[in-house]
């Protein structure tokens, strides 16, 4: 043997990939989805058939060998399922209730055994083995409610009064779809042990449900956006009014021509000034009392970690509401909305970053008889203090970013000229300020970025 073949021979092989049984798992899943077609044909029996038979296919193209005792088990267990599935649905069904639900997950246990036990038989562990066969019912049980929302499956009871009913083999195709995309993914990921095509099956499906049910689809964004050239006074933008009279490197007033008024991106810049330094100085007690590590006692870090999570609940659109309606409209009212916006998101982010500083200053602090107050501010903000300064550049922008919205609930700054002239449709005048706000906001961004890798 030659240097080169020992070499190659004794080179470990490449580790599987998910994306190479993705393919694999398009096939099962359309055999899985072809045979519900002919569901009722010989009582279910031609759909566990076709069903298995691209099962096998789909482990052949994966290379994954299977036996004679492996085939007739996973043929077997897709024709009871099946036939207990295509028993469970009648024709017509007049309501869908929990326990048509219940019953139509039931029915592809047997189908959930024979891959957990094949799974078994190619080193799958007993938990992944029991996992799989909890998916399968778990699709079953989320097969019926995803065609109801989806509006494939109309029971007789949500039909209104003078249509009648009109249900076929092709109306249950998506309840097998979701089936076989939970578990024909799970029976795979254990067959192969790789989880990520089980996850990330998952991950689509849903996704794919939830944007149906909320009318989410790429045909409709396409059209959506198509119409952004029917509005009016949309091309070309109005620099000239938006930049005005003065000179390209000041920007007059927006506000409807009146020079005597606060230049709106001035007054933005100056709100999120202003709300950044005063959140993040007052995050810091905040997030040193949010940390296990610097928390003076257990009462104290579960009242501080609970103030922390309403606030950073709250988004900053709805503090810049409720601000408005106690102080008046105007950027008073915004930069109180962004000061606890900036608070909350510091806190959270030090907080974080306290629990991973090193203990042993501090505990070499209290050792010496130190406070417990002066030893965290002489160990432990030391350690903190550059990405404390590198988290309120970031967050500076983020201010700044959110001052242009908060303006919409009267919050002030240049979110207000924006709502102005989109209720006078002014979609030119918008599409300037829109220009003009980007540039400013990617000017400031890389100034953070650059100040930010000096500091940390």
């Amino acid at each position: 043997m030659t240097v080169e073949g020992a070499v190659a021979q004794a080179r470990p092989e490449a580790p599987r990939r998910a994306s190479s049984m993705a393919l694999s798992l398009v096939v099962a899943t359309t055999a899985l989805l072809v045979g519900s077609l002919s569901g009722f044909v010989a009582y279910g029996i031609a759909w566990g058939l076709i069903a298995a038979a691209g099962l096998l296919l789909a482990l052949s193209m994966g290379g994954v060998e299977t036996d004679l005792a492996q085939r007739v088990v996973l043929a077997a267990g897709f024709m009871a399922s099946t036939v207990a599935a295509t028993r469970v649905l009648p024709d017509t069904p007049e309501t869908i209730d929990v326990l048509l639900c219940l019953q139509f997950a039931a029915a592809w246990i047997p189908a959930g055994i024979a891959c957990a036990w094949v799974a078994r038989r190619h080193g799958a562990r007993p938990a992944s083995s029991m996992n799989t066969v909890l998916v399968w019912i778990l699709g079953g049980a989320f097969a019926i409610p995803a065609a109801q929302t989806l509006g494939v499956l109309r029971p007789i009871d949500s039909l209104r009064r003078g249509l009648e009913p009109e249900f076929g083999r092709g109306d249950y195709a998506i309840i097998a779809l979701v089936v076989a995309a939970v578990g024909l993914a799970a029976f795979l990921a254990a067959v192969t042990h790789l989880p990520g095509l089980a996850t990330g099956s998952a991950v689509i499906l849903f996704t794919a449900f939830a944007g149906a049910s909320v009318g989410f689809t790429i045909p409709g964004l396409i059209a959506k956006i198509a119409n952004i050239v029917n509005l009016p006074n949309f091309w070309p933008p109005d620099f000239g009014w938006a930049i005005g009279e003065g000179s390209w490197w000041w920007l007059p007033s927006w506000e409807f021509g009146a020079p005597l008024r606060e230049n709106p991106i001035i007054e933005t810049l100056r709100i999120g000034i202003t709300a950044t330094v005063v959140g993040c100085l007052a995050a810091l007690p905040v997030a040193f009392m949010a940390s296990t590590l610097t928390s003076p006692n257990k009462t104290t870090y579960l009242v501080d970690k609970g103030f922390m999570n309403v606030t950073r609940t709250i988004p900053d659109l709805f503090w810049a509401a409720i601000f408005v309606a106690s102080v008046g409209a105007g950027a008073f009212a915004g930069t109180l909305a962004l000061t606890i916006f900036c608070m909350a998101i510091m806190a959270k982010l030090l907080s974080e970053t306290i629990d991973a500083a090193s203990p042993g200053p501090l505990e070499a602090a209290k050792a010496a008889g130190s406070r417990h107050f002066p030893a965290v501010r002489t160990a432990v903000l030391p350690q903190v203090l550059p990405n404390y300064v590198a988290y309120s550049l970031y967050i500076f922008e983020l201010s700044i970013r959110a001052s242009f919205v908060i303006g919409l609930v009267g919050g002030g700054g240049i979110g207000r000229v924006l709502e102005a002239q989109r209720v006078f449709y002014k979609f030119d005048r918008i599409l300037a300020i829109v220009i003009v706000i980007g540039i400013v906001v990617f000017i400031l961004e890389q100034i953070s970025v650059a100040l930010r890798r000096r500091l940390v």
